[in-house]
């Protein structure tokens, strides 16, 4: 499904807890991996001139950092390719995975705690957005001891119990696609939901809130049907809200292990100070997060 990989990594913690979950995703079909370490061009200025011998130093390095991954990878029986590029990241990342060819991102971020909303980087925030195929977003609990950060993994059975929000826009269709072939990698349950925008909605006549509740409950049971046919266990969850928010909320309460959702959508008010629906869900979850942006065909 997903056979070949792009991993960008600045072999921070959290990169680093990443790459040892590849292994993993092979039950996602991964086989191929392109390892990519972007230098940034504020680390090393003017490469062309008075630079120069300091950007073949970074070269250097980090294509020795990249094949130590390299080979922890192929000892799991993963075919590893390794690539260094100079620029924006997020633009080198974008324009990479566009040239390889592969079929998935796969980027890390730290998950939400108690106390503290996820801390996704701009990098990953800008790559979510630009990407024209699917985008991994792994999560980790960071745990603080002696002063060192750590990374706990939570990598298996990532698949296993999925929440697919959907707005039933070709967008989110092009999500649903990808879930109902994600029994092969292990899913076994699928809970569908869709938000009535409180905010849309509060002007609407009783009667027609209640028709459109009608209509969506119908066109939920439409996609548990098909799941169902696919060997998948379905449930269809309909609310009324804020979107990312219950999205969010249903995510911790039935557990999920793997948010699957458009990366747009068609809500009539869009978050403006926040973001939109698909953004904030990535952002905010303490699940990965799957985003699926639909083909240009």
């Amino acid at each position: 499904m997903f056979t070949r990989a792009l991993f960008p990594t600045d072999f921070s913690s959290y990169a680093d807890s990443v790459l040892a979950c590849l292994p993993d995703l092979t039950s996602a079909g991964l086989r191929e991996v392109i390892l990519l370490s972007v230098i940034r061009s504020s680390d090393v200025p003017l490469p062309e001139t008075v630079n120069r011998e300091s950007l073949d130093y970074w070269r250097w390095s980090l294509g020795e950092k990249l094949n130590i991954a390299k080979m922890a990878l192929e000892g799991k029986g993963l075919r590893v390719w390794t690539q260094v590029e100079y620029g924006n990241p997020a633009e080198q990342i974008v324009r990479v995975a566009e040239d390889e060819r592969v079929e998935i991102i796969i980027l890390g971020a730290q998950g939400a705690t108690a106390a503290q909303e996820l801390l996704i980087g701009s990098t990953a925030y800008e790559v979510i957005r630009r990407a024209t195929v699917p985008v991994f977003l792994q999560k980790f609990e960071v745990v603080r001891e002696l002063g060192r950060v750590k990374c706990r993994q939570a990598c298996a059975g990532v698949f296993e119990r999925i929440l697919h929000p959907t707005d039933f826009s070709e967008c989110a269709d092009a999500a649903f696609q990808v879930v109902k072939r994600l029994k092969a990698a292990g899913a076994k349950e699928v809970i569908v939901l869709h938000v009535q925008d409180a905010r849309v909605m509060k002007l609407r006549p009783r009667e027609q809130l209640a028709e459109f509740d009608r209509q969506d409950a119908e066109r939920l049971e439409a996609l548990c049907k098909a799941l169902r046919m696919f060997g998948l266990q379905a449930t269809s969850v309909l609310r009324h809200g804020i979107p990312f928010k219950e999205a969010l909320a249903i995510a911790d309460e039935m557990k999920v292990s793997l948010i699957v959702l458009g990366s747009h959508g068609r809500s009539a008010v869009r978050e403006m100070l926040a973001g939109s629906t698909f953004e904030n869900v990535a952002r905010l979850s303490r699940q990965p997060v799957l985003v699926v942006r639909p083909s240009r065909g």
